[in-house]
């Protein structure tokens, strides 16, 4: 084996911070030890000094294994920084992490929100096709996570799987589509940068989400704010009509919902509100932008350079936006360069009439700056071509530069010049500039002095021999593009002046003949055959060199920009850049606004995302990870990626029954059986919770249908005899929709007195104080012997099995603690859907999602009412439809003579549906062959 050169160490041998020499093999050998050992502690530090290395840049991918192994670890503060490596390393370590992708799957039904956030990055991050329907699953089932961070993370995933399986494309249209319309702000901005990413010309999925997106951008995070002005930007210019006289309600609500962010700290908040403004906004609404843009010029240099490309693109068209804020754009020495030419581009385009003598005077200031001269000449040009009434001044300014000991100075002085001159110059300063030719050694001037006698050679016939006698005799020592003006020069006084200039004519051409270059030997070539020949071209020769030439015309250099939206990065370069988008031309004829009308439900629905925090195993089976909250002081609010602080929530107010404020039992109630408790009304606290709700499915066609009218009958409860306040207790479930909740399922109370005596004040409420998926408490008055009255409460019971546990109480008589569960057919709803639609749901939802059960006698529809609250579609006696209440999915009911087929999205809940159909089959079978 070669020994390693001199430098040069084995590649299995690092050289550490301090000098000491390491194998790569057991330098993390402690780590891996603590990461092995069976105390949280030493796993903890282990993780921490990861972590720090990975935050230093390092490459720590050899301990993947290592840390993998803890991923299913107990302590919540380890997992997390678990998960937070996993994040960085999974997309490395695909093998390894493909082996721990069950671990992942449960971790998504963790209690802890962070950590299902976590798990769900950590999915996101495999990028293997293979396991893209699995990442499927977890986003969809995460976007109806309760946890808005959560779904601000599947937010964030949906993305990242388009990018891996880009026909998974439908799929995940509908949950961005479920997710644009959540409630909460935290998760919009995510929610609007993955429709950005996944289908950003589906302006269809945001007609009936627009004015809820214009009216919630303000409490949007600073980046969501970003991306959602830009989305909206195009797709106001692509819905409305240009606002040149009247401005639609939509476009007037998003400007004045956008017009406080002008405000924002962010500058890139302020940029994007800017160019909405100057894309879609009225004429008369653009001023308001200019304070805010100047605003920006006090920040950082480089917000400072984007500012002043979006600036100079708008004076380019409209500079009068800007007139105000003249000296805000005068330079500072400390700046750069090129901040000072950006300013010194905005000051040309704002001089007018009433500035030009402050712009002047400022620009007068500039030409003694070094590097700042030549712009500076430049833009005194500028000024005098805009307003002509200074023309004269500025001219006889530029000439006494001419005279500068500065080459530099004096070479933009003459290009200046030789723009200004090119048409109807005055003779005096003509020839001015022609006395100088002595004097002026620059090359550029000189040639530009000469181009300038050949250009007006009519208006200088006595002098022009002269300088072109001047010429001949330094000719051989001139630089290139004097010799070619020179040339030029001859050639224009051959045709005008061959008397006089004949022989001197000749000497130069001949000089021309034999120079060292290419280009001079080529034009003499050219000049010599067109002057000196006797050929068809010659007698067109005065045509050719003495026709007066168009004057050259000054445009902005921002003025092409104009084809890219402001603040763009192709704006910013000025070509266009990939995945640039065109901004949509105002159509002629705007689209119909009844498009972004919301139905009366979805802006009346207060639907909670939030459920009940005791979740049992078998809810855990039938749904894809855990909905439990039992962390709730998580830092829910957080708009950072890879945020594993944690702060308490406000749902911890949930928990607080000094908010519960008892309501008065009415007295004309009592003794009556129909007597009904209404719901009490809303308070601050059930305004907290309805920033969490859910709306309606994803299903944009499947609107709520009324229920089908079953009779329903009270079923035994608590018997009088168990409880020794002598009260029994019956339910019934009315298939009613919940005033508080869309998610919630009406339940009927019966307290039945059957003591002789008149009973005492009964209380019943739910063992867990929540709310969100249980409403509030319920009190009886007394009761007469044998009278019975009826409360109602409503229940979230999650679309599952699980059991909401109450407690009844009475005074002088024990607490006794009940469990109610509803039947699967309860916790459903009925839906309008075509037959197309339920044929396409079937297909969709097969395999797993589908149950089939073997009826023992056909079921008539009204017998399957009795079990399922579902509606048939299009009167068909053979397919029913519906959706759960808690999840809004899909419920899809196929009968026949022999067997039910039930498709669900929700597995368990489809399974025992499927049961309760089958054992009502056989109920059917029993009682007709008794």
């Amino acid at each position: 084996m070669g020994s390693f050169g001199e430098g040069l160490t084995s590649p299995e041998v690092e050289i550490a911070e301090g000098g000491v020499i390491i194998d790569s093999k057991t330098r993390f050998a402690d780590l891996k030890a603590m990461l092995d050992s069976s105390k949280d502690n030493l796993k903890m530090d282990a993780m921490k000094r990861i972590i720090n290395l990975v935050a230093k840049g390092r490459d720590v991918s050899e301990l993947f294994p290592a840390v993998v192994k803890n991923v299913a670890a107990k302590n919540l503060e380890l997992k997390k920084l678990v998960f937070v490596y996993l994040v960085r390393y999974a997309e490395e370590q695909q093998d390894l992490a493909l082996l721990s992708i069950s671990t992942f799957q449960r971790a998504l039904k963790d209690p802890n929100q962070l950590i299902r956030a976590s798990a769900l990055r950590v999915l996101s991050s495999i990028r293997v096709p293979m396991i893209a329907p699995v990442m499927l699953l977890a986003i969809r089932e995460s976007v109806r996570d309760m946890s808005a961070y959560v779904r601000k993370v599947a937010a964030h995933a949906i993305p990242k799987l388009y990018s891996l399986e880009e026909n998974l494309q439908p799929e995940l249209i509908e949950c961005i589509d479920y997710l644009l319309g959540d409630k909460r702000t935290l998760v919009l901005g995510s929610a609007v940068y993955a429709y950005e990413e996944t289908c950003p010309d589906r302006f269809d999925l945001l007609h009936r989400h627009y004015r809820t997106l214009c009216k919630a951008i303000v409490d949007v995070d600073e980046w969501g704010q970003v991306v959602m002005i830009g989305l909206l930007t195009r797709y106001a210019r692509s819905q409305f009509v240009a606002p040149l006289e009247a401005v639609d309600p939509d476009l007037t609500l998003l400007l004045s919902s956008c017009r406080p962010l002008l405000q924002s700290r962010n500058y890139a908040v302020v940029m994007a509100v800017a160019q909405l403004f100057y894309h879609c906004a009225p004429s008369s609404q653009l001023s308001i932008i200019s304070r805010a843009l100047v605003r920006l010029l006090r920040g950082p240099r480089e917000v400072q350079n984007v500012v002043l490309v979006n600036i100079a693109t708008i004076c380019a068209t409209n500079p009068n936006m800007f007139e105000s804020f003249l000296k805000s754009f005068f330079i500072r020495p400390a700046e750069p360069k090129h901040i000072k030419l950006l300013k010194l581009q905005v000051l040309t385009s704002l001089v007018s009439e009433t500035s030009v003598q402050l712009v002047l005077r400022e620009l007068q200031t500039y030409v003694g700056m070094a590097e700042m001269a030549d712009a500076a000449i430049e833009a005194i040009g500028q000024c005098a071509i805009r307003v002509s009434s200074v023309a004269d001044s500025c001219l006889s300014g530029l000439v006494s530069l001419i005279a500068s000991s500065n080459e530099n100075v004096v070479s933009a002085a003459v290009v200046v010049l030789k723009r200004l001159l090119h048409t109807n110059p005055p003779l005096q300063l003509l020839t001015r500039v022609l006395r100088l030719i002595d004097s002026v050694k620059a090359p550029q001037a000189r040639a530009c002095v000469i181009w300038l006698v050949a250009t007006h050679v009519d208006k200088v016939s006595t002098l022009a021999p002269d300088v072109l006698r001047k010429m001949a005799k330094s000719f051989t020592h001139e630089d290139e593009m004097v010799k070619l003006q020179t040339m030029t020069l001859a050639a224009k006084l051959w045709f005008t002046n061959r008397q006089e200039c004949e022989l001197l004519v000749q000497h130069i051409m001949q000089l021309a003949r034999f120079d060292q270059s290419y280009d001079i030997r080529d034009r003499c070539r050219f000049l010599r055959n067109l002057i000196f020949s006797n050929n068809k071209l010659s007698i067109f020769g005065t045509e050719i060199f003495i026709t007066e030439k168009p004057s050259p015309t000054t445009q902005s250099t921002f003025k092409d920009r104009e084809q890219f939206q402001l603040g763009s990065l192709s704006h910013f370069l000025n070509q266009r850049c990939r995945r640039y988008r065109d901004l949509p031309q105002f159509p002629e004829v705007a689209p119909d606004s009844s498009i972004r009308n919301t139905s009366q439900m979805e802006e009346l629905s207060d639907d909670m995302r939030v459920i009940d925090e005791n979740e049992d195993d078998e809810s855990e089976n039938e749904d894809f990870y855990s909905g439990d909250e039992e962390q709730s002081e998580q830092e829910e609010g957080s708009d950072e990626e890879e945020d594993e602080g944690e702060s308490d929530e406000e749902d911890e107010i949930a928990n607080d029954e000094e908010d519960r404020k008892e309501g008065k039992s009415d007295e004309s109630e009592e003794g009556r059986v129909s007597a009904i408790a209404e719901p009490k009304m809303s308070g601050n606290l059930d305004l907290l919770l309805d920033l969490n709700f859910e709306l309606t499915p994803i299903f944009a066609n499947n609107c709520v249908a009324g229920p089908e009218l079953v009779k329903t009958s009270f079923m035994p409860l608590v018997n009088h005899t168990v409880w020794s306040a002598g009260i029994g207790i019956d339910i019934c479930f009315p298939r009613e929709t919940s005033p508080i909740s869309s998610s919630m399922c009406a339940v009927l109370f019966r307290f039945t007195n059957s003591l002789e005596t008149e009973s005492a004040e009964i209380t019943a409420f739910p063992k867990v104080i929540d709310q969100a998926s249980t409403g509030d408490q319920i009190k009886v008055s007394r009761l007469s012997p044998g009278e019975s009255v009826i409360k109602k409460a409503y229940i979230d019971f999650a679309d599952s099995k699980r059991a909401s546990e109450w407690v009844i109480s009475a005074r002088d008589t024990n607490e006794i603690i009940i469990s109610i569960e509803a039947p699967m057919g309860e916790q459903i709803e009925p839906i309008t859907m075509t037959e197309e639609q339920f044929i396409n749901g079937i297909l969709r939802l097969s395999g797993m999602n589908e149950h089939c059960g073997n009826l023992k006698e056909p079921l008539r529809p009204e017998e399957l009412y009795a079990v399922a609250n579902c509606t048939n579609v299009n009167s068909s006696e053979a397919h029913f439809c519906a959706q759960t209440l808690s999840k809004k999915q899909q419920v899809l009911i196929a009968l026949d003579s022999k067997q039910v087929h039930v498709h669900c999205e929700n597995i368990v809940l489809g399974a025992l549906l499927c049961n309760d159909i089958v054992k009502k089959s056989l109920e059917t079978a029993l009682a007709s062959n008794p």
